[in-house]
């Protein structure tokens, strides 16, 4: 993954957004602790990678874990804090994109709708991700860009790409492939009940 990009525009994304939607977390397991939202300038839409896909959006998160959750200082980020990362991330950028109406596959969701479904709608279909050298997982940070967003029935699926990395060269990077399940929500059910009753 290339993470120096040209940025038209950059929005620290709201603290309050961030940690709502980590909120599913355990104290010691929110280990992202601010980001960016990344608006990337036209001319990167248009170049195409040796993948044939472009980045459609990014978020950069900075992050620490003092202690691992779950097994005894290894000294390095591991596979498990990879995943958990990686799901904070996708958790913000998505709930950045819904606030900020920018996501025409979910235009007609909510905040409050997204975070119902938060933990039970999501689903990783394909994950993989290689580590080049040991980052310090008591201060790094993290991209994580979305490459595509297609919607196949009832399914909104995203492709990502990220990488996470440190001021010493430490660097791992994965490919990620959502998706969500997009059955109607509550309220437009309601009100196709109340239109048949009228």
């Amino acid at each position: 993954m290339n993470i120096i990009q040209d940025f038209v525009k950059v929005d620290d994304v709201n603290q309050d957004i961030l940690n709502y939607f980590l909120l599913p977390y355990k104290e010691d397991c929110k280990y992202l602790k601010k980001a960016q939202f990344q608006y990337p300038s036209p001319s990167n839409l248009t170049k195409k990678s040796k993948s044939n896909v472009v980045d459609l959006w990014f978020i950069k998160g900075d992050f620490s874990i003092p202690n691992s959750c779950y097994i005894d200082d290894t000294g390095h980020f591991n596979s498990v804090e990879f995943n958990i990362c990686y799901n904070q991330l996708c958790y913000v950028i998505i709930a950045h994109l819904i606030e900020n109406k920018l996501l025409e596959a979910m235009e007609d969701w909510s905040l409050e709708e997204y975070k119902r479904r938060q933990l039970s709608d999501f689903l990783i279909v394909k994950f993989s991700s290689s580590f080049k050298k040991p980052i310090n997982s008591d201060n790094f940070q993290g991209t994580l860009s979305v490459k595509k967003v297609s919607v196949r029935g009832n399914l909104i699926i995203f492709k990502t790409s990220c990488a996470f990395y440190d001021d010493n060269g430490g660097w791992s990077e994965g490919d990620i492939t959502i998706a969500i399940l997009n059955h109607k929500n509550e309220k437009a059910i309601q009100s196709q009940k109340e239109s048949v009753l009228v």
